[in-house]
């Protein structure tokens, strides 16, 4: 089951009580049987007067694909009833063009800028793996090694699944539960041991390489073992080996304990065709699967920075955005990499990941063979369905590839 399945599923309970959203209320109280007794407020469905998209040309020979860009953030802001948009585009290591439209918060009539951070849901996983990668090329971390080498006190007897299969989704461990209490989580876990010990007694849901489950607790467990290998937090390693030398300066985990970020836009979700406050959610139990906050730039910046010399060497980056088969042949359901997807188009190979997480929604995508790195991030998730991101990065990549100076 996907990640945007398993959000559908938790989502179903508000679903229902969509009769309840009749013009513009106040608020509204929404009984879970899970988690108790969420208190919503219903945000009007759009500001008061139209929008005008904020568009910044960062290099001058790139002037003449704004234009098309901005069209394009005009008519996804307007047809899918977002608070705000923040879009950021990157050729050949440089950042060329960024865009951002729309409310960072609607109840304050906030609007959003190219500063404004976005919960970045499953992008983490990306970012993850690419650290994995850089401690591997520093002989820190074995992908191929099991994961008991590093945390030999997890679970006897389940931990025959390796690094790599943690980072590709076939070690067989389970997503969350149905239902609010994980997807939505209260608790602040004060470790990553705490974190990876939601999972640890369960079964696996098949031996090791033998399937495919997409799963951001598989994440958790696998930054258990980075932390061994590096002898340092999770989040200092993140930092060391992928923030510091990207320059993601607006990159950071979501801390329940930090106070308020006054760059972090307020989320949402979209019921139908209202929106709605999202309800309080500790991302203590996800951090490396879905834990960051970001801005498309900055997640532009981590695609540039790949597609460079000096981040991963080839071999390492051939690695990382490689389709993994399972134990049988059979290429995964999801042409799942590590902590990449991939896929393959006129412009050639590109690789992938999505967000969908309580409140946001958001999208990388890049063209090794182009240098064209897309990314964008809103602070809305739908409760169902959703536009189709990827058609949509293809969309402004081809404006900034068929066009592109260079060419």
């Amino acid at each position: 089951m996907t990640e945007s399945e398993y959000f559908r599923a938790s989502l179903k309970e508000i679903t229902m009580l969509k009769k309840w959203f009749v013009g513009i209320l106040i608020t509204i109280v929404v009984v879970f049987v899970v988690t108790g007794v969420y208190l919503f407020s219903i945000i009007e469905s759009g500001p008061d007067e139209p929008q005008e998209a904020k568009s910044i040309v960062h290099q001058v020979e790139f002037s003449n694909h704004a234009t098309q860009a901005v069209n394009w953030l005009n008519s996804l802001y307007q047809e899918n009833n977002i608070p705000s948009l923040s879009v950021a585009v990157g050729v050949n290591g440089k950042l060329v063009w960024s865009g951002v439209i729309g409310h960072a918060d609607l109840n304050k009539k906030i609007l959003a800028d190219s500063e404004t951070q976005y919960r970045i849901g499953s992008v983490s996983k990306s970012i993850t793996a690419s650290a994995v990668m850089r401690m591997s090329e520093k002989g820190l971390i074995d992908i191929n090694a099991p994961f008991k080498h590093y945390v030999n006190d997890f679970s006897a007897g389940k931990t025959e699944y390796t690094i790599k299969q943690l980072l590709t989704h076939q070690a067989g461990i389970r997503h969350y539960n149905p239902g609010f209490s994980e997807l939505f989580n209260s608790k602040e876990y004060t470790s990553t041991r705490e974190a990876a010990a939601i999972v640890e007694n369960d079964p696996l849901l098949f031996s090791p390489g033998a399937g495919f489950n997409y799963t951001t607790y598989g994440y958790t467990v696998l930054s258990l073992a980075m932390e061994s290998a590096y002898s340092l937090p999770f989040e200092q390693i993140v930092v060391s080996e992928v923030l510091s030398p990207a320059d993601m300066t607006a990159t950071h985990l979501e801390k329940a304990n930090k106070g308020e970020d006054e760059h972090l836009a307020a989320p949402y979700l979209l019921m139908g065709d209202t929106l709605i406050d999202a309800p309080d959610d500790n991302v203590s139990n996800k951090y490396a699967g879905g834990g960051y906050v970001s801005t498309p730039i900055d997640l532009v910046k981590f695609g540039n920075t790949l597609l460079g010399n000096d981040f991963l060497s080839a071999p390492a980056k051939d690695v990382l955005w490689t389709a993994v088969p399972l134990v049988n042949g059979e290429m995964n359901s999801e042409s799942y990499a590590l902590g990449f997807r991939v896929g393959q188009d006129e412009f050639g190979k590109f690789v992938h990941h999505g967000g969908k997480s309580n409140g946001g929604y958001s999208f990388l995508i890049i063209y090794p063979d182009t240098g064209v790195v897309i990314a964008f991030a809103s602070n809305m998730a739908p409760a169902e369905g959703g536009f189709d991101r990827l058609e949509k990065a293809k969309q402004l990549a081809r404006v900034f590839i068929i066009e592109s100076p260079e060419k």
